[in-house]
């Protein structure tokens, strides 16, 4: 053999031992219905149950379920639904303690800025899947949890 035949026999077999694991890999796997879901904190067990929550009050409030938990970079919009014709994000929060000023109070203005951001980048896509491609009128609400109380704040800011 030549070292060119010797080499091209090595590549080749390299080639298939590669494909071998992948089918190996691929086989040892669960579909996606069959895998456990992603295990979750306790806090976030606790966001889950506060969004379901949120979600039940303003689907009684007359508003539309658009999309849950649109994630960017710049950070997540909890929900975003439809009151007529106006998009609608929402942010959830809850406090067990009202200290440090409450559920509310954690919205400070660097939350508000990830949210539009957020808002942003996911404004073009739900305009086009909901409004035949022309952006609406939108606003920001949040429902807040005191002590697990709710309390739904229409328009609980605006941009600058």
């Amino acid at each position: 053999m030549t070292d060119e035949t010797l080499r091209l026999a090595c590549e080749l077999a390299l080639a298939a031992r590669r494909r071998a694991g992948k089918r190996r890999r691929r086989a040892g796997r669960s579909p996606p219905a069959e895998r456990p879901p992603p295990r979750r904190s306790p806090a976030q067990r606790s966001g889950d149950l506060h969004e379901a929550a949120a979600l039940r009050l303003l689907r009684a409030q007359g508003l539309a379920l658009l999309a849950r938990n649109l994630q960017t970079r710049a950070g997540e919009i909890d929900l975003a639904m439809r009151d007529g014709d106006t998009l609608v994000f929402v942010e959830v929060r809850a406090r067990g303690r009202s200290r440090y000023g409450g559920a509310a109070a954690s919205i400070g203005p660097e939350k508000q800025a990830r949210l539009a951001r957020a808002a942003a980048h996911w404004l073009p896509e739900l305009a086009r899947r909901h409004w035949q491609g022309r952006p609406p009128a939108a606003r920001f609400d949040a429902v807040v949890f005191e002590a697990g109380h709710p309390q739904w704040l229409r328009a609980a800011f605006w941009l600058a």
